[in-house]
């Protein structure tokens, strides 16, 4: 708790999912935030609780000019800030995600660098890993072969963020940590249905249908990571490891999409019926990352289970749902 105390944090994507999660959890640790974020994914401010204890700043990371003045002064910066979008966007705009994810890695790490931030945190994403890699996923894995072709402009600009953490650090000995998150969700997800990721989106079609339809036969396999685990990770990588050697933040709990799924008809109670189409694609069969790097290094260790993480993100989907109606 001590390193945190006093530190003068800024975080991009502050409002944002995981973000605002991070936010309270440094202000907990006595550390002063100040804020950045555009509104360009949720329009709902997730930070108006907290609003009177932060310095917020809404603004454009693709302007260089305001990246090097939210770096003034600051000790740590937790860049989350990414343009991100669903698979079908990403397959006709490839130019555009990497343009966009591009700039503002490149803009945030030289604005830290001119501006002498001692910490800085890269959150890459698992799009860095190719198609084939072995289960668990080891870090080394991501640069063994192309990114996936569906996020294909969207995996390289978050390699090349990768490459430039690693330059940084060589040539002008920044303090760079990187991490690739797993799969996050948690209270304040995105449960819009044409960009929820699978967890809010089941969650919702649950609630919200007497039938639902699941690609494949429901037997592929995912890890989740509980936000709160997120914020654990990226804390922890800051603190312990600021160099360009990635970690894989995420669980070891592995879990088939027929078992999240009946899981959340369990804690819902719902009667819906479910119809598996083995006629569509399914995806991968396994996907779930190799996080002993982490455990030993930094002390990384996931304290939420699926099902207490599902509980907690259902009971406050149904608190805030009016907010997702249009």
């Amino acid at each position: 708790m001590e390193f945190w105390k006093d530190k003068k944090i800024l975080i991009t994507g502050a409002s944002g999912f995981a973000g605002s999660h991070l936010t309270e959890k440094l202000l907990e640790k006595g550390a002063h935030v100040r804020a950045v974020d555009n509104f360009s994914r949720n329009k709902h401010d997730n930070l108006a609780h907290v609003r009177e204890k932060i310095e917020f700043v809404s603004g454009d990371l693709k302007d260089i000019k305001l990246c090097t003045q939210i770096c003034k002064d600051i000790d740590v910066v937790f860049h989350l800030a990414a343009k991100i979008r669903g698979i079908d966007y990403n397959v006709k705009h490839h130019g555009e995600m990497f343009f966009d994810n591009a700039i503002i890695n490149l803009n945030m790490m030289e604005a830290a660098k001119e501006t002498g931030v001692d910490r800085f945190l890269y959150v890459s994403t698992v799009g860095v890993y190719p198609r084939e890699c072995r289960i668990p996923t080891p870090e080394e894995d991501a640069f063994t072969a192309d990114v996936e072709p569906s996020s294909y402009g969207y995996g390289w600009a978050k390699r090349m963020g990768e490459i430039q953490a690693k330059c940084y650090f060589d040539e002008y000995k920044m303090k760079i940590a990187v991490i690739r998150p797993w799969n996050i969700y948690g209270p304040r997800d995105d449960f819009n249905l044409k960009t929820a990721p699978v967890i809010p989106s089941l969650i919702r079609k649950v609630l919200e249908n007497d039938e639902i339809e699941v690609w494949g036969d429901g037997s592929q396999t995912r890890t989740f990571t509980y936000v709160g685990d997120f914020v654990q990770g990226a804390m922890l990588a800051v603190e312990k490891h600021p160099e360009p050697d990635p970690f894989n933040i995420g669980s070891d709990e592995e879990v088939s999409i027929k078992e999240l799924l009946f899981n959340i008809i369990e804690i819902t109670g719902s009667k819906v019926k479910v119809i598996f189409d083995t006629s569509k694609p399914a995806g991968a069969p396994r996907r779930c990352p190799d996080i002993s790097k982490a455990r030993k290094l930094i002390g990384y260790n996931p304290e939420v289970k699926l099902k207490e993480g599902l509980k907690h993100t259902i009971e406050w989907y149904l608190k805030n749902k009016e907010r997702f109606k249009s």
